[in-house]
């Protein structure tokens, strides 16, 4: 099957957050499914986390993110830019 992921389903993924069901931990996870995320997602991202309401994972954990929006360069984030 294929399933688009919410931003907030996006986010409690990333993070292992306890508020995301084990039943849809299972669905994301299960190769056998297609799971998308929506460009926007990166979008509603950017500005919960320009409003301070939101730690990003990349931030907290010292990652580097791996992209090809070039819209993540507005962003104090370590980048690795790809092309598409």
């Amino acid at each position: 099957m294929s399933f688009l992921l919410d931003t907030h389903i996006l986010l409690w993924f990333l993070e292992n957050d306890s508020k995301l069901s084990n039943q849809v931990r299972e669905v994301i996870i299960n190769r056998e499914n297609l799971i998308v995320v929506s460009a926007i997602s990166a979008w509603e991202i950017s500005i919960k986390q320009s409003l301070g309401k939101l730690i990003a994972q990349a931030l907290v954990e010292g990652l580097t993110i791996i992209t090809v929006d070039q819209k993540f360069k507005f962003y104090d984030v370590p980048l690795l830019i790809t092309e598409s």
